[in-house]
């Protein structure tokens, strides 16, 4: 398999992620605990696979600052499919979704520079830590922002993938 498919076959495994984790909550309080939790692990494995792949696409413009955000983003995703253990204390869930979010974040940051077709899902990630950050400043504990993140979270998976299944030869980390 070339490199291209592959790259396309992230960018469709970080849309079906985004597109599950953006409407989960939905359907989550109609299903079962068994079920939701396969969804869970399923939504994680998707989002890896498209994390993988931007990666794979962008790692000479990224540079450090994206492999940093790459495994600061995995060991929070570890972090959360170990969240039962309470391994960081009875908060490890909220946690393990900030390290998440915060590994997201870095590599937003690293898709600013110029060479980079993911600015806007970088965007996206870096405001579901702004997010949640500028509500606690003003001491808004609303769920709506919480919720508004979680969903910028997943548009970012969403617009990355689309980005990596529209063109994934022409994204310059490309070592072809």
């Amino acid at each position: 398999m070339d490199r291209n498919a592959v790259l396309r076959l992230a960018g469709l495994a970080a849309i079906v992620g985004g597109l599950i984790d953006l409407f989960g909550p939905l359907v989550y309080p109609h299903m079962a605990q068994q079920p939701k939790l396969i969804t869970y692990v399923l939504i994680d494995v998707l989002l890896l696979l498209g994390l993988f792949g931007l990666l794979s696409a962008t790692w000479r413009s990224t540079g450090w600052l994206g492999l940093a955000g790459f495994v600061v983003a995995v060991t929070g995703v570890l972090l959360v499919r170990s969240s039962a253990t309470n391994v960081l204390g009875p908060s490890t869930d909220a946690i393990a979704a900030a390290v998440w979010a915060i590994g997201m974040a870095i590599i937003g940051v690293a898709q600013l520079r110029p060479r980079t077709p993911f600015r806007l899902a970088g965007c996206l990630w870096m405001l579901t830590v702004i997010i949640p950050l500028v509500a606690m400043l003003f001491q808004d504990h609303r769920a709506s922002r919480s919720a508004t993140a979680h969903a910028l979270f997943a548009l970012g998976f969403m617009v990355a993938g689309a980005q990596l299944v529209r063109r994934p030869q022409s994204i310059s980390g490309d070592p072809a």
